[in-house]
């Protein structure tokens, strides 16, 4: 068994910051902050582009400027980011800009603001309490769902407590997260989800089972939980409450727009390096940064208007505008993949052999990006916004989306 162990750069588990509150911030502050940490972020993502590595300068940053408790409510110490209407599209933004600066940092926050979010929805006063603190504290959170044919399982045992069995792949921020939303299977054949103080009981971690082509950093390895034991309190919320909707497929929009801001990288590091080698008079040149340009600009419109149609839900919490808004995540995360794989293509094109040689960032943001946009489900997606369509009552396209508030 391999004890969960703190890094130099923790404390207690946590990431060191003398206060990690958000209360008293604007959304739209820490914005402005991302966008300075997205730049510092680069250049830590070249110094550790493996799996024995992790963004902790990066992360420790975003703990000390309020971010991870941003997701919380004011009376929790945070800004209600992605948890009030209103607020998504800066959370949008925000995760756009943490991608720009390095997958990585975008992929774990992602992660972190999922499982604040699942806390938020499902949580009793006491938990969403407890689990703030523990944010405040800077506690890395993480959502560990993905298994093989070994999963988790869950039981009560005789004592009250629950008894843990199995193991989950994709886990994402091993080491780091020590917060961990995991689900298991009940015995009844339920889905469970519950909170795992990751820096206080052993685990075992297969680190040979992440090997990938990018995104290393990530740390995403296979983690057996087998002989862990949590008190009742760990349980959040009722069987199955995970897979609840719009919010499960819903988060689609938050790793998109993760996805979209390697892209914008993609696209100013091209404009910077054809500056450098004095190319910009080149037409063809010139015809794929106009490309590029008009691909961002629709990513970003896409990710206006999937604030927009979350927005009015979390307003309004009616059925025609949660399903209205699925099927509109369904396309925002397809038109996001296909910019990213355009701009990926592009950028090649552009830079050509020379500027895909280090120290130049653009082969490991490929990389990173290659492998990020291989989310679940793609095909099944896109199927289920065509069926929305197929049977809008709307005579008109430009009228399927409109709110009929």
């Amino acid at each position: 068994m391999a004890m969960h162990s703190a890094n130099k750069k923790l404390k207690g588990g946590a990431f060191e910051t003398a206060d990690a509150r958000a209360a008293g911030r604007t959304p739209a502050e820490l914005v402005e902050q991302a966008a300075m940490i997205a730049d510092a972020a680069l250049r830590e993502a070249a110094r550790t582009d493996s799996t024995e590595a992790f963004p902790t300068q990066t992360l420790e940053e975003i703990a000390a400027r309020g971010f991870f408790t941003a997701p919380l409510p004011g009376s929790e110490g945070g800004c209600g980011l992605g948890t009030e209407p209103g607020t998504n599209l800066d959370l949008l933004k925000i995760l756009k800009e943490f991608g720009r600066g390095n997958l990585v940092v975008g992929r774990v926050y992602e992660g972190h603001v999922n499982a604040l979010l699942l806390l938020h929805l499902y949580g009793d006063k006491a938990q969403i309490a407890a689990f703030a603190a523990d944010a405040g504290r800077g506690h890395l959170f993480g959502v560990w769902n993905t298994e093989a044919a070994d999963g988790v399982k869950v039981k009560s045992l005789d004592n009250g407590r629950i008894a843990m069995d199995g193991s989950k792949t994709f886990a994402t921020g091993v080491n780091f997260v020590t917060r961990a939303i995991v689900n298991g299977a009940l015995p009844d054949g339920g889905w469970q989800t519950c909170v795992v103080p990751m820096d206080s009981v052993e685990v075992a971690v297969d680190k040979s089972w992440w090997d990938p082509m990018g995104m290393r950093a990530t740390r995403s390895f296979k983690v057996d939980f087998t002989g862990v034991e949590l008190e009742r309190k760990c349980l959040i919320g009722a069987p199955h409450d995970y897979f609840r909707e719009p919010w499960f497929s819903g988060g689609a929009i938050r790793f998109a727009a993760v996805q979209l801001g390697a892209a914008e990288a993609l696209f100013d590091l091209t404009r910077e390096y054809l500056q450098l080698l004095k190319r910009t008079d080149d037409p063809y040149q010139r015809m794929r940064l106009g490309e590029m340009a008009i691909l961002i600009e629709s990513g970003n419109l896409w990710l206006q208007s999937s604030a927009e149609q979350l927005d009015r839900y979390m307003r309004f919490l009616s059925q025609t505008d949660a399903e209205r808004f699925l099927a509109y995540v369904s396309m925002m995360r397809t038109a996001v993949e296909n910019i990213c794989v355009q701009v990926v293509q592009l950028c090649q094109k552009s830079v050509g052999a020379r500027g895909l040689n280090r120290p130049f960032h653009f082969e490991r943001i490929i990389r990173d990006l290659m492998i990020y946009l291989r989310q679940p489900a793609p095909d099944a997606a896109l199927a289920k916004a065509g069926d929305y369509v197929l049977k809008a009552a709307s005579p008109r396209a430009g009228s399927i989306w409109k709110s009929e508030i």
